[in-house]
């Protein structure tokens, strides 16, 4: 049977590889495991890569079947079903565990105490539709989105942003495969977020039983499917 499952056109190494439409070569860890499991169940997987609202606009509207990574919120449970554990603080059904972290240019005065910016004067940047944009803004930041980690990048090197706010793991695969020096991550991070591969509530209704055993083999295959392929995608870098 087939399943569609969407995720995310940007990158976000080392779970999601290259951007746009296509499925990259490799595609990413968690694309790995998502395609392993799902066959091990008996499914044959048809991946769709579109930006990461549009990902949820579809799952909402049952154009999808699943979708990762995204992380739990409130708001994102009309898009799709998350595993049930997750409200009583079981999170073994995850796909990964990521932090988010401010970097800025290394001699920039700005300071982060976890709490509060200081010496603070341009927004923010982050990408759009990342949960970060909500949480800094909150907090009553500025903070100005765009479209990849790239651009912002580029943004922070111009100073047209005094920080960025992006995964850990992204941020310093892009620096090393741009090879950009001078950006530093500031400690500690913003949050640190579990992220998940979510179904529609349609899928979810129908196929209860296979969704419980995906989160399950998930979980039993996560950590060392991740320890085995992370030394490949660590080559990518040296390369």
């Amino acid at each position: 049977m087939k399943i569609r499952i969407g995720f995310n056109s940007n990158s976000s190494f080392p779970h999601i590889l290259g951007s746009g439409d296509k499925l990259a070569s490799p595609p990413g860890v968690s694309v790995e495991i998502v395609d392993h499991v799902m066959k091990e169940i008996g499914y044959d997987v048809e991946f769709i890569r579109v930006p990461g609202l549009r990902v949820l606009k579809m799952l909402q509207e049952n154009a999808l079947d699943a979708a990762f990574l995204f992380s739990h919120s409130k708001e994102r449970e009309e898009f799709g079903v998350y595993p049930a554990g997750i409200k009583d603080g079981d999170f073994e059904a995850r796909l990964a565990t990521l932090s988010y972290s401010i970097f800025k240019s290394e001699n920039s005065p700005l300071t982060w105490d976890g709490k509060t910016f200081f010496n603070l004067e341009r927004p923010i940047g982050a990408n759009t539709g990342y949960s970060v944009v909500k949480i800094l803004r909150s907090a009553g930041i500025e903070v100005e989105e765009a479209m990849s980690t790239q651009r912002n990048i580029k943004k922070l090197l111009n100073r047209r942003i005094d920080g960025l706010a992006d995964q850990d793991v992204v941020v310093e695969a892009h620096l090393k495969q741009l090879k950009v020096s001078g950006i530093v991550k500031m400690e500690p991070p913003i949050v640190t977020k579990n992220y998940y591969l979510i179904f529609s509530h349609k899928f979810a209704d129908e196929h209860k039983d296979d969704v419980e055993d995906i989160w399950q083999m998930i979980g039993e295959n996560r950590e060392a499917m991740t320890e085995e392929l992370l030394p490949k995608y660590s080559l990518m870098l040296n390369q």
